[in-house]
């Protein structure tokens, strides 16, 4: 699962379609300014809510269609509240989402109002505090992990401007990622040669170059050059 940080205009123009086969999303405000939430199927259809109140709520699915497609949820955050672990400062206001395997969401809305914090409590970041509410992520109790472990877990965090790692070579940095990944699958680790072949084809779904490889971790590369390589970061861990 990748969370991803979508910056907005200070305006929002909102929408709203409902389809009858519409999944579940349910969302609340993330601060006291107004917020929107947009969410995509695998079906290319569209909806959106926006409100400035504290709960912002899409209409349920109807159990015909969920017994239908019989999707796996993925993750479920219930009533979730958050803190600066320093200040005390609440910024999360009992959040509530769905999200079902094979589903997209956005998350929108002003700046400030609580979209990256979400995405770092997610992960585990030590500026922030949970306070209340619940986050189960493939069955497991999230809040109870590591970052180390929420990451095994196939928690990936996007960044708008991801970081150079000088020193340390792309294929090096995937090769350890995958490796850890299949350690705690409890498979055998790859060795340089044999992830070479795993990896080259990905190249191809990104548009890179082999000669990628052996650049420094996004060291002198273009912004869209950071994004595609951070792509295939989260390629290399699905």
């Amino acid at each position: 699962m990748a969370l991803l940080h979508i910056p907005t205009p200070s305006r929002l123009s909102c929408f709203r379609n409902s389809p009858s086969n519409s999944l579940t999303f349910t969302i609340s405000t993330l601060h006291s300014r107004p917020s929107a939430c947009r969410r995509y199927n695998q079906n290319n259809r569209l909806s959106l809510t926006a409100n400035a109140s504290l709960a912002v709520d899409s209409p349920a699915t109807s159990g015909m269609d969920r017994e239908r497609d019989n999707p796996k949820l993925l993750l479920e955050v219930k009533d979730l509240t958050a803190v600066i672990s320093e200040s005390k400062q609440q910024i999360l206001k009992g959040v509530n989402l769905t999200i079902y395997e094979g589903e997209v969401h956005a998350i929108m809305g002003k700046n400030g109002s609580g979209k990256s914090t979400f995405s770092k409590v997610l992960v585990g970041h030590p500026d922030y505090e949970v306070t209340g509410g619940s986050v189960v992520f493939k069955g497991e109790n999230l809040i109870e992990m590591d970052p180390e472990e929420r990451s095994l877990a196939g928690l990936f965090m996007s960044f708008q401007s991801p970081v150079e790692i000088p020193g340390v070579s792309n294929i090096d940095f995937l090769n350890m990622a995958y490796n850890a990944r299949r350690r705690k699958l409890g498979l055998p680790e790859l060795g340089p040669i044999e992830f070479y072949g795993y990896i080259a084809p990905k190249l191809d779904v990104v548009n890179m170059k082999v000669d990628f490889l052996n650049r420094n971790v996004n060291e002198g590369f273009s912004g869209g050059e950071r994004k595609r390589n951070e792509i295939l970061q989260l390629a290399v861990r699905i």
